[in-house]
């Protein structure tokens, strides 16, 4: 499948990225939003200490996934280090004319999604030729919103993944691809290494069975949006998690 990416400097980005290339799934095309680190985006809290040509690593491993990322490693160092053409855009807005015009000049039909969350793509983006690929953190449709691997986690004890197209509305798009897993390893940073190494699996794994058949989703019960966990409910999560048998 020939897809380009739109990333910002973020540990989803990073993870994506680095592990595609690992793959062998190479990008034709970044279209970096560079926001100067003012999006609300995933986990962007200690990018502004990280330069473009840090040779320093921070791996963030997961070893129940089998697979890891490099956190101090810029998402346009990655690009260069594998002759990746790159577009760097000054914004804030995902759906700037801007972007939008950027990506019309991309042949490629698919992009992979990894902006800023929590974001709702226009109708002009949307219709602008392409089909977003976004890795949502929960088994769609029974997990849809924000921060859904811990509710899965409180519920389940299980950590899912659903690979799919996104649309007008929030996680109701067509589903490709999804996954779940079981987090053995104690003592393990799910915002900063299980979120973004989860998706990236499943990201991988979708790419690996070579398919796109959307299956659409039933959103009929509106009773399964998840907002952003408590603090002190998440703190529960992750003792439970940690929990001696």
């Amino acid at each position: 499948m020939k897809f380009s990416i739109l990333t910002l400097n973020n540990n989803r980005s990073k993870a994506y990225l680095q592990n595609l290339v690992k793959n062998g799934f190479i990008p034709n095309k970044i279209i970096f939003i560079n926001d100067n680190q003012k999006t609300n985006g995933d986990n962007l809290d200690n990018d502004h200490l990280i330069s473009r040509t840090s040779k320093q690593k921070s791996l963030k491993i997961s070893k129940d996934l089998n697979i890891s990322y490099d956190e101090r490693e810029h998402i346009l160092q990655t690009a260069k280090n594998n002759n990746i053409k790159y577009n760097e855009i000054n914004t804030k807005n995902v759906n700037s004319k801007k972007v939008i015009d950027s990506l019309k000049k991309i042949n490629d039909k698919y992009i992979i999604y990894s902006g800023p969350s929590g974001i709702i793509l226009g109708s002009e983006i949307l219709s602008c030729g392409k089909k977003f690929i976004h890795a949502h953190p929960g088994i769609l449709p029974n997990y849809k919103g924000s921060t859904t691997m811990y509710y899965s986690m409180l519920l389940e004890s299980k950590i899912g993944c659903s690979i799919i197209l996104m649309n007008k509305e929030i996680d109701k798009g067509p589903i490709l691809f999804k996954k779940k897993y079981k987090i053995q390893q104690k003592f393990v940073d799910f915002d900063n290494t299980i979120d973004p190494l989860v998706r990236a699996k499943t990201l991988i794994d979708f790419f690996k069975t070579k398919k796109i058949k959307p299956i659409k989703q039933d959103n009929t019960d509106n009773n399964n949006m998840f907002y952003i966990i408590h603090p002190l409910l998440k703190h529960i999560v992750i003792i439970k998690k940690n929990k001696k048998k």
